[in-house]
């Protein structure tokens, strides 16, 4: 009976020390669970700190980007309107009376119309490919202006 009383008293301290280490364990186990947990919580706020970033770039980017189109248009508008209003103080000179061009170089001539008023078109008969070389042409005749534009026949190979 003595040793059933030692044997109970051993198995007794051997669970106490095992429930002993336990609870330790147990203290350590929960102490890195929190941590866990806190470094857990911890990423979840700056992913969502990250994406409330994210989210914000953009709209300041479409922000830009519209006010970016915006300047853009009043720019165009604003040349619109300097163009439009650069047509209507320069009016169109009144075409003095054509002057003879007939003998001049195709450029010379149509210089000389342009400083006149008119606008010359130029025609040739002596070519397969139209006038290539301007400067290589010249005037062998005018005709009457049509509104302020003079028809000129000019040719590479002589008149």
């Amino acid at each position: 009976m003595k040793v059933l009383c030692v044997l109970a008293l051993a198995v007794i301290a051997v669970g106490a020390v095992g429930c002993g280490g336990s609870s330790s364990t147990a203290t350590t186990s929960s102490e890195g669970s929190a941590e866990v947990e806190a470094l857990r919580l911890e990423k979840e706020k700056a992913e969502v700190e990250a994406e409330t970033a994210k989210a914000e770039v953009q709209k300041e980017a479409q922000v830009a980007q519209r006010e970016a189109r915006e300047a853009r248009q009043a720019s165009k508008r604003a040349a619109q309107a300097k163009a439009s209003s650069e047509k209507e103080t320069k009016p169109e000179p009144e075409p003095q009376e054509v002057p003879d061009v007939v003998g001049m170089r195709l450029p010379e001539a149509r210089s000389t119309l342009s400083a006149a008023g008119y606008q010359a078109q130029a025609e040739n008969t002596d070519t397969a490919f139209g006038i290539v070389i301007p400067s290589h042409y010249t005037v062998c005749e005018e005709s009457e202006p049509h509104g302020n534009v003079v028809t000129v026949l000019a040719q590479k190979y002589g008149c």
